[in-house]
């Protein structure tokens, strides 16, 4: 209704113009909830390649941009030179970005999210692991629910199913990989997904 009236040069009335937003907007909070039950239940068989992970993450992180500047500013750091990465593509895009729309919800007005690639320090005769670093200026979390984060259908939304950081984490332990969490209520959230790097 709203393409016809705007292709006839007549926009909705603000009224109906806001219940059909508000209507696309649960259609795609359906959408998301379907899908994270669908990722949830699948038992997907991970196909890691070499890959260049800054590539990944530019490619995840580059159709936020538009949609979130200047209200959320995004920093990309990807140190240079880094190895390549041993990733599942489609694995790691699908933790990656449930990790940042939880860093979104937890900034409702303005923000910073800050992404950070590095080589994470390794031991002598320790395989070498790549570390991305997602980092929030949201509203944080306490202990309490920073104990619970990563228990199925436990969430800190009025909305979601509590699903994004249970996929994020079986997604990047089924690349030989892993999550940590470290948040503080009212100062915000990094969440840090470590992937092992490609053998030369």
């Amino acid at each position: 209704a709203r393409r016809v009236n705007q292709d006839r040069g007549r926009p909705l009335s603000p009224i109906l113009d806001e219940c059909v937003a508000s209507i696309l907007s649960q259609v795609t909070l359906l959408r998301q909830i379907s899908t994270e039950f669908s990722s949830f239940a699948s038992s997907p068989v991970p196909r890691p390649e070499s890959a260049d992970l800054g590539a990944i993450l530019e490619e995840v992180v580059e159709p936020y941009r538009a949609g979130l500047e200047p209200r959320i500013g995004i920093d990309l750091d990807i140190e240079p030179g880094l190895p390549a990465a041993w990733v599942d593509r489609t694995l790691f895009g699908r933790a990656l970005t449930n990790v940042i729309e939880n860093a979104l919800h937890a900034m409702p007005g303005t923000g910073a999210l800050t992404i950070r690639a590095r080589l994470a320090a390794a031991g002598p005769g320790t395989p070498a692991m790549l570390r991305v670093d997602v980092t929030d200026t949201g509203i944080g979390m306490d202990a309490e629910a920073l104990a619970r984060i990563f228990e199925p259908y436990f969430s800190t939304k009025a909305t979601g199913t509590g699903l994004g950081l249970t996929i994020a984490r079986r997604n990047l332990e089924l690349l030989g990989g892993r999550v940590e969490v470290h948040s503080e209520r009212g100062v915000g959230t990094t969440v840090s997904l470590s992937l092992p790097a490609a053998q030369p």
